[in-house]
């Protein structure tokens, strides 16, 4: 998916030049490759199909559930680099076997795992999910790329750091599934950056609609801060990231200083009204659940380090214990398959440290959890 706004508009709107950060020998490393990307059609996904298109592979794999944005990203690919072998795959990373399946026959050098479910309200609202994607379908994807012997790059998130949201703690134990499977031989890396500014169904995106159709706006906090930059900003530097990395490490990708809301919204507000479009009320409507005041890219117990890129840092850990972090896959795997929100969220937050769930994603997953553990509206049949 292409972000709505151009290039000149993210600068205005992040208030610094977009900086271009790939080199001709960064590409020349991924020339004849074996590609793949999980998340192929959505806005990091997407963005990271056309840098690595640019690069030459041998064969670029794209995977998505979404038809769609499948269709939409490999047509685009075909038109703009022809010569370019594109494999399309629709597949849900959820189903381990379909996604071994389709692993095993692409047979990449490298995977670039950017499926996720991303939304924090959302997630609040539906714990089997948000586990069932982000944990158990990067176990799935590590699992098979171990397999296969390809590079596996998480794609994390800033909200992983000290969660506070279902969606942080999903991403929080994706990292530490991502890291664990080293132990027995994958080669692993994670990289964690804030908001891409302008993605799908980000906060600019929703913002600029309701400005061009004359409805107020809802502000949580216009003190409260983000990391962000652009997509194009964040892929290539998850490329770059992976060309360093030499360990199972997690890579912090350095955004600069964060952004207040409040402003950012003032230069969309402006940058709109130069362009022909009413100023709208604002309205502050406070944090939702699961949502932070000020966003961390790092964690207690994190030790970053300097790399040789100056914009990529590298946190040092212990390494995790890899037979519990399975256990804890395998508890989650049957709760989810079970449909019991509740002992999943439960489960969730032992596993994650510093995680405590809100009141509010308790209280769905209870409404989601039937006295049996199942799923209201699921019934068992002989």
């Amino acid at each position: 998916m292409r972000c709505p706004f151009t290039e000149a508009e993210l600068a205005t709107l992040l208030n610094r030049p977009v900086r271009q950060l790939l080199t001709a020998a960064d590409r020349r490393r991924y020339a004849g490759r074996r590609l793949l990307i999980t998340g192929a059609g959505g806005s990091v996904g997407s963005e990271l199909a056309r840098h690595l298109a640019d690069c030459g592979p041998a064969v670029l794999t794209l995977v998505d559930h979404s038809e769609l944005h499948l269709f939409e990203i490999a047509r685009e690919l075909a038109e703009r680099v022809p010569e370019l072998v594109v494999e399309p795959v629709l597949a849900d990373i959820t189903h381990a076997a379909r996604i071994g399946r389709t692993i095993a026959a692409a047979a990449p050098d490298v995977i670039f795992h950017a499926a996720a479910y991303k939304h924090v309200s959302m997630m609040e609202r539906d714990v089997c999910a948000a586990v069932a994607t982000n944990v158990l379908g990067t176990a799935n994807v590590a699992a098979a790329s171990r397999d296969a012997g390809a590079r596996f790059v998480l794609i994390s998130s800033d909200k992983a750091a000290a969660p506070r949201s279902v969606m942080g703690a999903t991403k929080r134990l994706a990292e530490f599934v991502a890291l664990a499977e080293s132990a027995r031989g994958a080669r692993a890396i994670v990289v964690r950056f804030g908001n891409i500014l302008g993605s799908s169904g980000s906060l600019l995106a929703i913002f600029r609609d309701r400005i061009r159709q004359g409805l107020a706006l809802s502000l949580t906090d216009p003190g409260a801060t983000r990391y962000v930059m652009t997509a194009g900003e964040a892929v290539s530097l998850v490329m770059k990231a992976d060309l360093l990395a030499r360990r199972p490490e997690t890579y912090w990708l350095d955004m600069g200083e964060p952004i207040e809301i409040g402003p950012l919204t003032e230069r969309l507000l402006a940058m709109e009204a130069a362009a022909g479009h009413a100023r709208v009320p604002v309205r502050v409507v406070g944090l939702g659940p699961g949502e932070k005041r000020c966003e961390e890219l790092t964690t207690q117990g994190l030790r970053m380090c300097p790399t040789a890129h100056q914009r990529i840092w590298v946190a040092r850990q212990r390494p995790d214990d890899g037979a519990a972090v399975r256990e804890v896959v395998a508890g989650l795997r049957r709760l989810v398959e079970e449909g019991d929100s509740a002992a999943t969220l439960d489960r969730l937050a032992a596993a994650v440290p510093d995680y405590v769930a809100s009141e509010e994603a308790r209280a769905h997953a209870r409404r989601q959890t039937a006295p049996t553990g199942r799923r209201p509206g699921w019934r068992q049949t002989a």
